[in-house]
């Protein structure tokens, strides 16, 4: 079985290079961002591609997964729309909100096997969420999405994140970790040297 990952709104590639170290072979990361390459191709052996999700078509898409058996599309839109730091602002001409929609565009036109996707809690409460999610189940996906404290994860930090998963191969969810150690920020990164001020 031939499994391979495309990351939609893949930034600078945090998400890319977990999905490496599990194993997973990411074929692209795709993002509108230009100054994301560096870091991205830099820390993952990967691809870059620098461009508009709105005008990411199938056949770019399809070329890029190749003889893959096992399609993952991986999209964590960008989370500003839905933070509760923006609640209250006027978003009306945010470019952002769409996003999630152009996200299910290729998903019902590529079809992939299993969909990824994770966010700040608060996307929840939106209508494009409620679309997006929807829209899955029409397109006959199994769907599991919970808000996940990445604590219990072993990730030194208070902050917690809405993660969905879909599966056309059955049922699907995050594994629940029972065997985390809880680390401080000291315990992941104290043993780096001290910056130097600039």
């Amino acid at each position: 079985m031939t499994v391979k990952v495309i990351d939609l709104f893949c930034g600078a590639g945090g998400l890319t290079h977990g999905l490496q170290l599990a194993g997973l072979d990411v074929v692209a990361g795709i993002d509108l961002e230009g100054e994301c390459r560096f870091p991205y191709e830099r820390n993952n052996k990967s691809k870059f591609i620098e461009q508009d999700i709105a005008k990411v078509t199938k056949e770019e898409l399809l070329r890029l997964y190749g003889d893959a058996s096992v399609k993952v599309l991986a999209g964590c839109a960008p989370c500003q729309p839905f933070s509760k730091y923006t609640q209250g602002k006027d978003k009306a001409d945010d470019k952002k909100w769409p996003l999630l929609y152009e996200f299910e565009r290729l998903i019902r036109e590529v079809s992939p096997e299993i969909v990824t996707m994770e966010n700040v809690p608060d996307v929840t409460k939106h209508k494009v969420y409620n679309d997006f999610y929807n829209s899955l189940l029409k397109l006959g996906y199994y769907v599991w999405a919970s808000k996940v404290d990445c604590v219990e994860y072993g990730i030194p930090q208070n902050r917690s994140r809405h993660v969905l998963l879909a599966s056309k191969l059955g049922a699907i969810e995050l594994v629940k970790r029972d065997d985390v150690i809880l680390k401080t920020v000291r315990d992941a990164i104290g043993n780096l040297p001290p910056l130097e001020d600039g």
